[in-house]
C-alpha cells in the first residue's frame, strides 16, 4: 500500500535527534541510522520517579551521535553496524510527558550530594524546539551537552535526584542500569 503525502509529510521533518520519538520503549538502548544525514543516533529514554511518589511528569532522553556512513553487516540483512569510536556528541533532553505544562526550562541534577546545573550560565544547552522564546515559538523542553565524565558519575552514583522542567526527579536503580547499558553501547564504559 503506497504512503499518502499526509502520512509521509511528518517523516520529511525528522532528523538526527528525533529517533527516540519514533520508537517506543523506556530503559532500552535503541539505535537508528539516518541514511540521508549519514549519522547514527543511539539513545535511551528514562522516566524518572517523583521523590514524593507522585506520577512522573518528565522524561530524560540520553542520546549519542556518530557522524559518517555506517558500515553494513552482510550477515544481518545488510543492516547498519554499531559505530566504532567515540561519539561526536552526547546530550540529554528533558521533555514533558503528554498533557504536562512545564514550570521552567531547567535541568539540575544532584549526584551523591554534588549539584550539576546542566542549564546554568556556564553550560552548553538550548531550549527545544526553539533557541529563543517568541510569539512564534514557545520552548517546552531543554537539551544539554553531556560530558562522558558526567555520564559516568550518573552511573556510579548511589543517589541521583534533581529537577527537570521545574519538577523534582529521582533516578531509580533500573534507570542507572539503563544508563550503564547506554554508555557501554556508545563506547563510554563506566568507571570500574
Amino acid at each position: 500500500m503506497p504512503l499518502s503525502s499526509l502520512t509521509l509529510a511528518p517523516l520529511l521533518f525528522q532528523a538526527p535527534g528525533d529517533g527516540w520519538a519514533m520508537v517506543q520503549g523506556n530503559r532500552e538502548v535503541k539505535k537508528l541510522y539516518w541514511e540521508l544525514f549519514e549519522t547514527t543516533e543511539i539513545w535511551t529514554r528514562l522516566i524518572p520517579e517523583d521523590p514524593d511518589g507522585k506520577p512522573p511528569l518528565v522524561s530524560l532522553i540520553f542520546q549519542a551521535f556518530f557522524p559518517g556512513r555506517a558500515e553494513r553487516d552482510p550477515y544481518n540483512k545488510g543492516l547498519p553496524r554499531d559505530p566504532k569510536g567515540p561519539p561526536a556528541r552526547i546530550v540529554v533532553q528533558a521533555q514533558p510527558l503528554p498533557l504536562t505544562v512545564i514550570r521552567e526550562l531547567s535541568l539540575r541534577l544532584v549526584v551523591d550530594g554534588r549539584s550539576i546545573d546542566l542549564t546554568g550560565p556556564t553550560s552548553r544547552y538550548h531550549n527545544l524546539p526553539c533557541l529563543v522564546a517568541s510569539e512564534d515559538c514557545v520552548p517546552n523542553a531543554v537539551e544539554s551537552e553531556l560530558e562522558p565524565s558526567t555520564l559516568r558519575s550518573l552511573i556510579a552514583a548511589t543517589s541521583v535526584s534533581g529537577e527537570a522542567l521545574g519538577f523534582p526527579i529521582k533516578l531509580a536503580d533500573a534507570d542507572r542500569a539503563a544508563l550503564a547499558d547506554f554508555a557501554t553501547r556508545i563506547g563510554v564504559p563506566p568507571d570500574k
